[in-house]
């Protein structure tokens, strides 16, 4: 099958100590010029750090000019990348072996696995010529880089590329300017047969020059020229979901879904994600058959200012408001190979409670029950319920609904309950779907000039003792009562029928006045029971003491 030319590649860089060099933009001997006007070559020189350890490719930097570049050709089962440069000069072939950077050593650059080596370029000169070519031909220089195959998008060499003199044509020359030979012998793998104590060397006089140099020798016009075979091909990730800048409020699913591709056949693929700096989790996992995508999703909880996923806290922490937080998603295969990063952005927003509308007040002394009127929302949109109070004990609990008006006050029997000249307080609390709660608070100071009170029949005994089968005839009523000066007993009311719709009451102050009993003029209810109620009504007048009433006693038949 022939080889197939697949393009320009920038990929990786030459770093030096971990610091990543430029890439060199005049490529050739670093001692003195070529040819005059073409300047001193800029290529990174080994002697600065004679430890070829210190010296690696790796991944591929921002910096564009750092960048380096690769020819990718596709021969056969191979997938090639050859550095159109050399990046390094000064370095023996000893180095380089020392390394196995000559028949290959296992690197990795983002994420992706290569074998990095050299280029074969034959083991002696063809024909006795060092400008015809390499022998054997069929090695990887001039095949490729003399173009002695036959390759669509690779550049020819012109005839000035080939001949014996080097000058500035050759230089400026299109061939020249994609492999960069002019004035630099790049090392290739073979051991001359000539001398086994030296290696082969390819460019540098001509585009097709062969030559060789000794072992150990390390030399301003010799160079390293990087070869990458690609060992195994990184997967891919397509992320669908989540879109880019969404906000999260309490309760909102957070979704990740996509696909994961490797064309390695056989490759176990492993989708991976994580939370800002967070730990990382794997999402899915699969066996590639080499074309066939392989989906994942995972859906995450925003709840309580944290991601989770089921019952686990993916982050661990608070996710702030206000501020970007960062999903990345990759996907890794079992050889080493690891995708690119995909992100995307987002934001929270913490669940807050309902809002009630107005402000907190202080009613003052009052001698009416107060009516307030306001309003709910809920700033996240949850349902919430409503629940009115009256010094903790439950008026009313309803259903919410945001915007609607309503009005808060205190139901008679539980106004004339209510402890004079005491501080009390009326509230509104609104509790949304999620358990957080809003309180607005109404304070007041109940103050009377009666006291009235009614048997309360909510208590199961008094409802017990004052409900009969048969009809009450009479009735004795007595108060434990002190009257200063000025307040007087307004009226006394009793009733026979208290269960009916509409009692009939009748007035005893003058019999409670003097001690006596009551006989009821009442005969008729429509109820199914009888029922004694007592109706007490106090006026404080003028008295500035304050009055009061400690119970009540007395019988009925």
């Amino acid at each position: 099958m022939a080889a197939e030319y697949l393009g320009i590649v920038e990929l990786g860089g030459l770093y030096k100590n971990g610091v990543v060099q430029n890439r060199p933009t005049k490529p050739w001997r670093i001692d003195s010029e070529p040819v005059s006007g073409v300047g001193v070559g800029d290529i990174p020189d080994f002697n600065t750090l004679a430890d070829m350890t210190k010296w690696t490719i790796g991944n591929t930097p921002g910096n564009a000019a750092q960048r380096l570049k690769w020819h990718k050709i596709k021969d056969g089962s191979k997938t090639l990348l050859i550095c159109d440069r050399v990046i390094l000069a000064n370095v023996s072939w000893d180095d380089l072996n020392g390394q196995s950077l000559v028949t290959g050593k296992t690197i990795t650059i983002d994420g992706q696995q290569y074998l990095c080596r050299l280029l074969t370029g034959g083991s002696n000169n063809r024909n006795g010529d060092y400008y015809a070519g390499g022998s054997p031909s069929a090695n990887e220089w001039d095949r490729f880089i003399t173009r002695e195959e036959a390759i669509s998008g690779l550049p020819v060499p012109t005839s000035t590329d080939l001949d014996t003199t080097l000058n500035t044509t050759d230089q400026s020359s299109t061939h020249n300017q994609a492999w960069n030979w002019f004035g630099m012998y790049s090392w290739v793998q073979e051991t001359y047969t000539g001398n086994s104590s030296y290696r082969a060397l390819r460019g540098s006089n001509s585009a097709r020059y062969w030559y060789y140099h000794y072992v150990t020798g390390r030399s301003i016009s010799v160079g390293w020229r990087p070869v990458l075979e690609v060992l195994n091909t990184a997967p891919s990730v397509t992320l669908t979901s989540p879109t880019d800048n969404q906000t999260l409020s309490e309760g909102n699913q957070y979704k990740i879904e996509g696909s994961a591709a490797d064309t390695d056949n056989g490759n176990v693929v492993t989708v991976k994600y994580k939370i800002n700096n967070g730990t990382t989790r794997a999402i899915a996992s699969g066996v590639s058959n080499g074309s066939t995508p392989i989906s994942f999703a995972k859906s995450l909880t925003f709840s309580n200012k944290r991601l989770r996923d089921g019952s686990t806290d993916i982050v661990g922490a608070d996710l702030a408001e206000g501020v970007d937080h960062t999903l990345t998603v990759w996907a890794e295969d079992d050889q080493g190979g690891k995708s690119a990063e995909v992100t995307r952005k987002f934001r929270v927003i913490w669940n807050r409670p309902p809002s009630i509308s107005g402000a907190n007040e202080d009613l003052g002394t009052i001698m009416e029950p107060p009516s307030k009127t306001y309003s709910v929302t809920d700033p996240e949109g949850n349902p919430f319920t409503i629940t009115e109070k009256i010094d903790g004990k439950v008026i009313r609990s309803f259903e919410g609904v945001p915007g609607r008006k309503e009005t808060v006050t205190i139901p008679h029997d539980l106004w004339i309950r209510l402890d004079l000249d005491t501080p009390h307080s009326l509230t509104v609390e609104a509790t949304d779907s999620k358990g957080l709660t809003s309180t607005r608070t109404f304070t007041f100071t109940r103050k009377e000039t009666h006291i009235e009170f009614m048997l309360d029949f909510d208590n199961p005994d008094v409802e017990a003792h004052f409900t009969l089968d048969g009809m009450p005839k009479r009735v004795l009523v007595t108060l434990e009562r002190y009257l200063p000066p000025g307040s007087s007993i307004e009226f006394v009311r009793v009733c026979n029928n208290a269960m009916d719709q509409s009692p009939t009451w009748e007035d005893m102050t003058a019999a409670v006045l003097a001690g006596r009993g009551h006989l009821f003029q009442n005969q008729q209810k429509t109820a199914e029971s009888w029922r004694i109620n007592i109706w007490v009504r106090i006026a404080k007048g003028t008295a500035t003491e304050r009055v009061r009433l400690d119970g009540f006693g007395g019988a009925f038949d």
